[in-house]
């Protein structure tokens, strides 16, 4: 039993199980200290029921993606890290192969992007994503046994191809199940994740080779492949049994009848639909539309040039530095971006806004690829402009919460605008750097930081573009804003038919009354 303070005085709340939205008390007022830790996160400011259903499904389904997520990244940012950590020299590798292992694995990973979302439609989340990470991570250790630059394509390839499914499939699920006050945090944490896999690739690789290269005659980046797989594998089975699916299609064992119902009931006050059948008629129609089309401008075009990648071969050739601080010096540059990211998402949520703070994340990697384009400036400057620049990370977490939103009235289109973008940001990736970082330029490239510089630019003229198509289409379909202050339709009624509650004619009026009464968008 806990005691919060409501504004008749102190009174007691039990846990119940029978859990309903109509049982939150609307004049609940949580105790100082949460309200200032709840400034971080958000469930220390929930009334008792809500916060241990969201809690549970932090710990299910949040903590799962953050795992898988920060799995992904460590195999996928492996290569690099082994490159300049003896795979070089083992393999006699030579001029654009390093950037081939690259552009291999993006060709996977564009072909697989828009057929995953459709297979994940068709199957379930819970079964499709976990089967992709268990290919890509016993791939990962066949890494180790690779003796030339051929096998490493064929394998990266592939890997590319499992992955394609994580990212918009979280998102999906993800969006799936959090109020938007609640999204902004965990898209953050979960994108920026990537970082900290990063972080932790570059502890490994430099732990792995200073302790296990050349145990048992193994060199220390095959060590590190090994050690990857080994992680990777245990994650991949818990998300058989974490992964719930979609509220109205969840099957997960741990939740309850009751958790269930409230969780449908959660998405149907915000208006979020579930999920239906992709049809083709549904495909094309989302291929015809200018929905996905415009999106790509705030979620793709930055990343086009993005070039924190090439810190590590700046770290090289400077020559101040060991085999160890290259590996370790970039993870500055993700902790920044951890900390930006979090920072923007928290007053994002609180001003329910998302447009001004993606359009500040896109300003920093546009300042920094200036100054890195510069190039001859003090060598402190260039450290600081190298680091700074991983906070390139920032604005994408809040461009997806800002699809998730804007897009709920459809939630395939929710999936596949992501997958759309991952696909064209990968067809980029599979040959821009070899044209803007070639390898046998590296580390001063001719053109890479100024044209990286020139998509940042444009990308943040594409942020007003995409708010402003919304309030156009949104006055087009005449839709109103709910209390979250989220676009739906007039005669929605919070999606009330998906929560199976049933109201007689006078509540189905006074449900009408409350969304026609609404803010006019």
């Amino acid at each position: 039993m806990e005691k919060e303070i409501v504004s008749q005085g102190v009174v007691e709340v039990t846990h119940s199980t029978n859990l309903s939205i109509t049982e939150v008390k609307e004049t609940f007022k949580p105790a100082k200290w949460r309200r200032v830790i709840g400034i971080f996160w958000d469930t220390f400011l929930l009334e008792p029921v809500e916060r241990k259903f969201v809690k549970r499904i932090d710990f299910f389904i949040f903590s799962y993606s953050l795992l898988s997520y920060v799995i992904k990244y460590l195999d996928q940012s492996n290569v690099s890290n082994a490159y300049v950590s003896g795979m070089k020299e083992d393999l006699a590798l030579n001029g654009q192969q390093r950037n081939l292992f690259t552009t291999f694995f993006n060709i996977g990973y564009l072909i697989g992007s828009i057929p995953s979302q459709i297979l994940i439609n068709r199957t379930r989340p819970s079964i499709f994503i976990p089967s992709c990470e268990l290919v890509w991570g016993i791939l990962v250790m066949c890494l180790a046994a690779a003796q030339n630059a051929k096998t490493i394509y064929g394998i990266r390839f592939i890997i590319g191809l499992a992955e394609s499914t994580v990212f918009p499939g979280f998102m999906l699920v993800l969006g799936s199940w959090y109020y938007p006050n609640e999204l902004g945090k965990r898209m953050a944490l979960f994108e920026v994740s990537s970082s900290a896999a990063q972080m932790f690739a570059g502890y490994i690789q430099a732990g792995v080779y200073a302790t296990m290269n050349g145990r048992y005659g193994v060199a220390g980046w095959r060590w590190a492949f090994i050690i990857d797989g080994i992680i990777s594998l245990p994650i991949a089975c818990i998300g058989f049994y974490c992964l719930p699916d979609f509220p109205t299609t969840t099957r997960a064992r741990w939740l309850s009848p009751e958790n269930r119902a409230y969780a449908v009931q959660r998405m149907a006050k915000v208006g979020r639909k579930p999920p239906r059948p992709l049809t083709p008629k549904r495909l094309l129609k989302f291929f015809c539309s200018w929905r996905p089309w415009v999106f790509q401008g705030p979620y793709n075009i930055g990343g086009f040039g993005a070039s924190s990648s090439y810190f590590n071969l700046w770290l090289t050739a400077v020559g101040r530095f060991t085999v160890e601080q290259v590996n370790i010096i970039p993870t500055g540059g993700n902790a920044i971006a951890i900390v930006v990211a979090y920072f923007f998402s928290i007053v994002s949520d609180y001003n329910q806004r998302r447009a001004p703070f993606i359009f500040v994340a896109i300003l920093i990697p546009f300042i920094c690829n200036i100054i890195i384009a510069v190039w001859n400036i003090p060598f402190g400057l260039m450290m600081a402009a190298n680091l700074i620049n991983y906070a390139n990370f920032s604005s994408q977490p809040l461009v997806v919460a800002w699809a998730a939103e804007s897009f709920q009235d459809d939630a395939e289109t929710r999936g596949l605008v992501v997958g759309l973008g991952n696909t064209i940001s990968y067809t980029m990736s599979a040959w821009l750097p070899l044209f803007l970082f070639p390898t046998t330029e590296a580390p001063h490239y001719r053109l890479g930081y100024k044209i990286s510089s020139m998509f940042y630019g444009i990308q943040l003229l594409t942020v007003p573009g995409f708010w402003y198509y919304l309030r156009w289409e949104q006055r087009k379909s005449n839709m109103v804003l709910n209390e979250f202050g989220l676009a739906v339709n007039r005669d929605d009624l919070y999606a009330l038919e998906s929560s199976g509650e049933v109201l007689d004619e006078g509540e189905i009026d006074e449900k009408r009354k409350a969304v026609t009464s609404a803010v006019e968008v």
